[in-house]
């Protein structure tokens, strides 16, 4: 059955209503936003079993579509998949494949039944804004097609970096759209870039480390049985390229998306994510094949173990099975590797006629197969334990709105009330040096544990972590998480100190305060001692008294999220 479902790629007669934008243009255009509308409102109308909806706008005010398939039977329950595409919208394979997909569908009964059991949902073109932003150029090193999108959206934010923060009207739009439809599968579409090799077609998996326990061994399985079928129907295919050096001989290590990529924002819901690569140098009408083969044995296989797959989300999602330690931060293991079989070119360094200087390039002339390492294991290294509930004060609106549009459970403060509760202030934390998507991002942050009595209002929120999203919960609210809101700068405010002082006149206090405070004054005394900066600068002398007294602001660089374990 596999290999005659992928015999089927181009087999089906074409009605020439459904004739595709890019078959149109002898395969070297890819649809623009509006051809793309078009195609879908035609198909629709002639295809009754297939629905086309917007839900909801891009930044540039324009609506994002959806084309639905909802053919499942009785008998049981059914699986949902998502396929995004043109989230970059230079690499715009997976806009003309999901119509040539869906065109198959609507007019092979033997795909219908294979996959009668699966609800599927293609995003046309996710990222409107760039996709109406065509140019011929800003992929200096793809091979066609002969005009693309733009990368950045109407706010010029790359859409592939925004799931957690969500700043754009597009993720705000994706994110309730994903929330309300509980997908089991996600496909998103891409190019690749990076080093010269003779595959058309690479990909990558949600890490399955980043999975709930339930869904990891389903999901390994599931890579496997692709990426085998494909090779299998003259589709080989391997790992998605990234390097260790500068070439893959030196290995290629597996991909660590964290929340704020698609397919890592998808493992937070529980939901086994994809992501297609296609190679850049390769020729668009191949790299548009190649996608769709893709999404078809993603399908295929996906609904072989569909009772596999639902009984593991259900399972991941019991609020049994949430666990007590949430793993925050990991590192790539570099001592620990397989060796793969890898279709390369020889690659050597000649003089740059640009630079004059040495340069890499591959010799396509001399394909090599060779034996690389492949890195996939990634150690933990930072950990924290679940509490019970997290409250946030509801002046945080934009955390709790983010949050909310998720799907999260969650209760009201009903009256003012102070409450004992554990708290975090910041004790370090690193900034990037140049804006990153809109932010200056925090990393490398730290924290310290107290416990302290707070005021809460009546409306502030508290959230429970006995529900689904448990994880998700986690790792934007844990500040050391690196997707975490603090991270993204949501909660900057806290991190400049409101009041100070003026020396002279809190050099008496200071002496008041070190008389009446023995313990406080052995351990000024005891710093002055081991550490000669610190002697030797008054002022940071004073600073130590300060925050180290009452007059200090117990609110600077106290984390506005309290937790009760």
């Amino acid at each position: 059955m596999k290999k005659a479902l992928l015999g089927l790629l181009f087999a089906v007669k074409i009605v020439s209503a459904q004739v595709t934008p890019f078959e149109k243009s002898n395969k070297t255009q890819s649809a623009t936003y509006q051809q793309c509308v078009a195609w879908y409102r035609q198909f629709v109308e002639k295809n009754p079993d297939f629905e086309l909806d917007s839900i909801g706008k891009g930044d540039c005010g324009k609506p994002i579509y959806v084309c639905k398939w909802v053919h499942h039977s009785n008998s049981g329950a059914a699986l949902n998949v998502l396929i995004n595409n043109n989230i970059h919208p230079g690499e715009p394979e997976g806009t003309d494949a999901s119509m040539l997909l869906l065109r198959q569908l609507a007019q092979n009964k033997d795909l219908q039944k294979a996959l009668q059991n699966v609800n599927i949902h293609v995003i046309c073109q996710y990222n409107v804004d760039g996709t109406l932003n065509r140019n011929c150029c800003s992929r200096a090193n793809q091979n066609g097609p002969e005009e693309f999108g733009f990368r950045g959206n109407a706010k010029n934010l790359d859409l592939n970096r925004d799931f957690i923060k969500m700043d754009s009207r597009n993720a705000q739009t994706f994110v309730r759209y994903f929330a309300k439809h509980n997908f089991h599968i996600f496909i998103d579409n891409h190019t690749s870039n990076g080093a010269d090799y003779q595959y058309t077609l690479t990909s990558f998996i949600t890490h399955p480390a980043k999975l709930a326990i339930p869904l990891q061994s389903i999901a390994q399985q599931l890579n496997t049985e692709i990426t085998s079928a494909l090779d299998k129907n003259n589709w080989p295919n391997c790992p998605y390229v990234e390097l260790m050096g500068n070439t893959p001989e030196k290995g290629i290590h597996a991909f660590w998306e964290t929340g704020r990529y698609a397919t890592g924002y998808a493992a937070l819901h529980h939901c086994i994510g994809f992501c297609v690569e296609t190679h850049m140098l390769k020729p668009f009408p191949q790299r548009v094949q190649a996608t769709l083969a893709y999404m078809l044995q993603a399908l295929q296989s996906s609904a072989q173990n569909q009772d596999a797959i639902i009984a593991a989300k259900r399972q991941a999602q019991s609020r049994s099975l949430i666990p007590k330690i949430i793993y925050t931060q990991w590192q790539l293991d570099t001592n620990k590797f397989t060796k793969i079989n890898f279709l390369g070119y020889k690659h050597a360094y000649k003089n740059s006629l640009v630079t004059g200087h040495q340069r890499l390039y591959y010799d396509t002339t001399k394909p090599q197969t060779m034996q690389v390492p492949y890195y996939t294991n990634y150690i933990p290294t930072d950990s924290v334990q679940l509490p019970k509930f997290y409250i946030i004060p509801q002046a945080w609106q934009a955390v709790i709105q983010n949050l909310l549009a998720n799907g999260i459970e969650y209760k009201f403060i009903p009256y003012d009330t102070a409450m004992l509760v554990s708290t975090k202030y910041i004790r370090n934390y690193q900034t990037v040096s140049k804006p990153y998507e809109s932010h200056y991002m925090h990393y490398q942050t730290q924290c310290r544990d107290t416990q302290q009595v707070v005021q809460l209002m009546a409306g502030d929120i508290v959230i429970p972590t006995k529900q689904s999203l448990a994880l998700f919960i986690a790792m934007a609210l844990e500040p050391t998480a690196p997707d975490s809101y603090f991270n993204w700068n949501f909660f900057d405010g806290i991190l400049m100190q409101k009041e100070y002082f003026s020396n002279y006149v809190w050099e008496d206090k200071a002496y008041q305060i070190l008389q009446s405070n023995s313990l406080l004054r052995k351990q000024f005394e005891q710093k002055k001692s081991s550490d000669l900066q610190f002697a030797a600068n008054s002022q940071a002398q004073l600073e130590y008294i300060y925050t180290h007294s009452l007059y200090y602001e117990a609110s600077h660089m106290r984390y506005p999220v309290y937790s009760i374990y």
